[in-house]
């Protein structure tokens, strides 16, 4: 008999979204989904026109004191 596949994998899956800088809509959806990221992202530059913002769900947020 073949266990079932688990529901929850336990492993993380990030998502990786590419911005065209180019295009001031999407350099400004960039900086409004890196603010509500804020620490569950990271931003890399592919060049100076291309960024990609890497989100990685399922990481516990830190409480503001």
């Amino acid at each position: 008999m073949i266990a079932p596949e688990p529901l929850y994998p336990a492993s993380r899956t990030n998502i990786w979204v590419l911005f065209d800088l180019r295009d001031r809509r999407a350099a400004k959806s960039l900086h409004l989904q890196r603010g509500a990221l804020r620490e569950l992202g990271d931003l890399e530059f592919v060049d100076e026109d291309h960024a990609v913002l890497i989100a990685r769900p399922g990481v516990a947020r830190r409480l503001e004191a």
